[in-house]
């Protein structure tokens, strides 16, 4: 998962031709900074250093930096994103391999390649195949752009495979590494976050909550997106056992971290799965609702970015779908029927058609079957 790094990946995949190399800023408060052109000579995790035509090198941090345009691209990355673009995930991922084989001599875009291949299987639930990508990068150059966004994948592809001791031999060799590398302080909490996740996963829920709680003091409100992951953390140990304490602080959540899009896309949801698990209970309509529109609200408003992590968007699309489906079997009325089947099929429709690989698909499959039942008990109009 990643919680404060910029969409490197839409960096990758997004990139036009250029007669040079430029880089182009952020826009800030006092204004935006032209972009400059030259020459890429170096990236590594802390930023990049480019030779500008008539003087020399300057090195800018990736904080500044918005978008990297190389103006000599090699074809096998460019291919490789084609496929991507036309969806065709997994012969992306293996045409990154194949290009970074022949990237040796070229560090920048043989980081490139073999991130976006550990990126994109990671993607497709290719969790062994991601975390090789992954670790061949590592390897080649310990040092890259990519530092902090691959070894936060490889933890997070161990977590997916439900290999807890893996992950944690993953955080522990990442600590090292950026040890080694003099890596910033955002790095060691981040880590510390996922070996909170690593406790969540292994069921030990007493221990992950306070390592959660620790995590968010950490972060402050200097580290907000790690921050309101930590404490989705610990609303998701609540969910267990309490759903309207889970509500309280997943309602919190969406107060407190507005403008941070992946907190709030997780947190609708898992509001979404709170007051639909109260309203099973109660039979209650109303409330039903409520959690349809909390689940709408994730997979409308706060749909993932670029190379974000989508987990929490398939789960509003299916489990959305689902309550307004719930909600169509219980309609008094055509009119009711026809309009809450026809939004389930569509947040169904949706998940299957982006995310064909997503362990939400059978709940999806059988919500979009049971949405086309109730709409044949709709009247046709005349």
């Amino acid at each position: 998962m990643k919680y404060f790094f910029a969409p490197v990946l839409a960096l990758i995949l997004a990139l036009p031709a250029a007669a040079k190399d430029r880089i182009n800023f952020r826009k800030t408060d006092k204004g935006e900074q032209k972009p400059v052109d030259g020459t890429i000579e170096k990236e590594d995790w802390q930023g990049v250093t480019i030779k500008l035509e008539g003087s020399a090198s300057s090195t800018y941090t990736w904080d500044k930096i918005a978008l990297v345009e190389y103006g000599e691209e090699p074809a096998g990355i460019r291919e490789a994103r084609g496929e991507y673009d036309k969806g065709n995930k997994e012969g992306a991922a293996a045409a990154f391999l194949a290009a970074a084989a022949g990237l040796k001599d070229k560090p920048i875009f043989l980081a490139h390649a073999l991130f976006s291949a550990g990126h994109t299987f990671q993607e497709v639930r290719k969790f062994d195949e991601a975390i090789k990508a992954y670790d061949d990068l590592a390897t080649a150059i310990p040092g890259n752009r990519f530092f902090k966004d691959l070894h936060d994948g490889k933890v997070t592809c161990y977590l997916a495979k439900g290999d807890s001791a893996g992950a944690q031999t993953a955080i522990q060799a990442a600590n090292t590494a950026a040890k080694t590398l003099n890596v910033d302080q955002p790095f060691q909490i981040l880590m510390s976050l996922k070996e909170a996740e690593v406790l969540e996963k292994a069921g030990k829920d007493a221990e992950a909550t306070g390592k959660f709680q620790a995590v968010n003091a950490q972060a402050g409100g200097k580290y907000p997106a790690i921050a309101g992951a930590a404490k989705l953390g610990v609303a998701r140990v609540q969910m267990k056992t309490n759903p309207t304490t889970a509500q309280g602080t997943y309602e919190a959540i969406t107060r407190e971290f507005r403008g941070h899009r992946s907190v709030l896309g997780e947190a609708w949801a898992g509001l979404g799965d709170c007051l639909l698990a109260q309203a099973e209970k109660s039979n209650d309509p109303d409330m039903i609702k409520k959690a349809a529109l909390a689940y709408n609200q994730s997979g409308v408003l706060y749909f993932p970015g670029a190379g974000q992590p989508t987990a929490a968007y398939e789960k509003a699309l299916a489990s959305g779908g689902q309550a307004y489906l719930t909600l169509a079997q219980k309609a008094a009325s055509d009119k009711a029927r026809e309009l809450y089947a026809t939004q389930a099929r569509q947040m169904a429709l949706t998940l299957l058609d982006q995310f064909p690989e997503s362990t939400q698909k059978a709940k999806a499959a059988d919500v979009r079957a049971q949405a086309d039942k109730e709409l044949e008990k709709v009247p046709k109009s005349k």
